[in-house]
């Protein structure tokens, strides 16, 4: 693998060298998926409707909807199902029988209802704890039907963030997405960067007319900060390839790295959004760098005749994990963010690549090779131990880490085509498919 990036290196080295040799090896190996792990049950009937005009009718039902999906994907709960609800009487015909709640198994109850308010859509919410009959949590929002998606994955929210302290549902992921195009007879394949819901939804661009791969942004003071690699000019004769930066996602690109005789590639914004590592080729060489975002004090941080690529920030930025085949095949390494303690962290399969740091340092997760598939694997950091999240499902790339840190996101072409997945990270039952047209890759995880 090397990600995309590291093959269009590799080609414009004349660089073929990965080994897929079998090595008798110790797999230290556990399972990530927590099997004694006990759900919530958590109660969510239909929020009641009061307004007989017909204008919030889409908006009610969409609120409904996304918020159960919501509360569901987060892992930690079960939506009770409507066959269950239904045999308890309703919260809003009178006071809640919470006796008949608990005997559903029910352990958390939300209740709410979608109104007009002076010509604007009002929703309330009331969360309560069943064995104790406490409101735990009141909230109300003004909003427009258009954005009742937005309003459900806020009042996930802040459900999920009173009960176990994880907020993801208003989160984004930005990704890579191919599409094909024919102007004057000549098809061409253009790759444009994306932006959705975590959940697949709100799908926009935020570039267009090129080739644009490797994403990497953070979010800072209330704007996306992005990069990633593209051309300029891209299929003419005055293409220029660099490293592009966009300072909110509607800001125009300005390029960042673009040096005659260097090849750049696998950008990587540092959390605190003042400095970028990324590799490029010099002198046959491929190596990091780092460098600050408005593009001085530029800093090679590794020195060696191997390939050196994908970089990824601690959390803090005090420090980069990187992919390098300097031991005859691709490994995982971490370095200060100088470019000092280098140390190998992979030991387990002969092929590891793209890793990504989780939020709270404990955790990293990457891709190995093993048995011939490409799959995600996940390290605890304090004990080098390593769980193995797919398994012999097409191949399973680009992982990275939701903000919270509960979940990853990975591309995975076990449909045919390269699509993304989310799961969270001790719960296999909680996949989901979040694309489903085209082909999608590399994403970026931002609140």
């Amino acid at each position: 693998m090397f990600t995309e990036a590291f093959f269009m290196l590799r080609a414009l080295l004349l660089f073929f060298f990965i080994c897929s040799f079998a090595v008798g090896q110790t797999h230290i190996w556990g399972q990530m998926f927590d099997t004694t792990f006990k759900k919530g049950k958590i109660a969510i009937p239909d929020f009641k409707l009061q307004d007989s005009t017909g204008k919030y009718d889409e908006a009610w039902s969409t609120i409904n909807e996304v918020l159960k999906r919501d509360i569901q994907n987060s892992g930690y709960f079960d939506v009770l199902p409507e066959t269950r609800i239904n045999m308890i009487k309703s919260p809003f015909d009178g006071p809640i029988e919470f006796e008949e709640w608990g005997s559903i198994e029910a352990e958390h109850l939300v209740v709410g209802q979608v109104m007009d308010h002076d010509g604007v859509m009002r929703v309330e919410v009331r969360l309560f704890e069943v064995p104790t009959k406490k409101t735990i949590l009141a909230k109300a929002f003004k909003s427009k039907p258009r954005l009742a998606r937005k309003t459900a994955h806020i009042i996930a929210d802040d459900i999920m963030k009173y009960l176990k302290n994880i907020q993801f549902a208003t989160s984004k992921i930005l990704f890579s997405k191919d599409s094909l195009v024919t102007q004057n007879k000549e098809s061409r394949t253009l790759k444009e960067l994306y932006i959705m819901d975590y959940d697949g939804f709100n799908q926009f661009p935020i570039t267009a007319g090129g080739i644009a791969i490797s994403p990497s942004a953070i979010r800072k003071d209330g704007q996306v900060l992005l990069s990633y690699c593209s051309y300029e000019k891209a299929f003419t004769i005055n293409a220029s390839y660099g490293i592009f930066l966009k300072d909110g996602l509607r800001a125009h690109p300005k390029k960042l790295f673009g040096r005659e005789r260097y090849r750049a590639s696998t950008p990587a914004i540092s959390p605190d959004g003042r400095k970028i590592a990324f590799s490029a080729s010099h002198n046959g060489n491929v190596d990091l760098w780092v460098m600050n975002l408005d593009g001085s004090d530029l800093l090679r941080i590794t020195r060696h005749p191997a390939v050196d690529t994908n970089p990824s920030w601690a959390p803090g930025g005090n420090a980069l994990l990187y992919t390098s085949d300097r031991t005859g095949a691709p490994q995982i390494y971490r370095m200060d963010a100088d470019g000092l303690n280098n140390q190998r962290i992979t030991y387990e399969n002969p092929y590891n690549d793209s890793a990504s740091w989780n939020p709270h340092y404990d955790y990293i997760t990457y891709v190995s090779r093993f048995d011939n598939d490409f799959d995600i694997f996940v390290m605890d950091l304090k004990t080098s131990k390593n769980y193995r999240l797919t398994r012999r499902q097409g191949s399973n790339e680009d992982p990275c880490w939701s903000p919270d840190g509960e979940r990853i996101c990975f591309s995975s072409n076990r449909t045919g085509t390269w699509q993304l997945y989310v799961v969270n990270r001790t719960d296999a039952d909680s996949l989901i498919q979040v694309t489903r047209t085209g082909n999608n890759r590399t994403p970026i995880w931002i609140q």
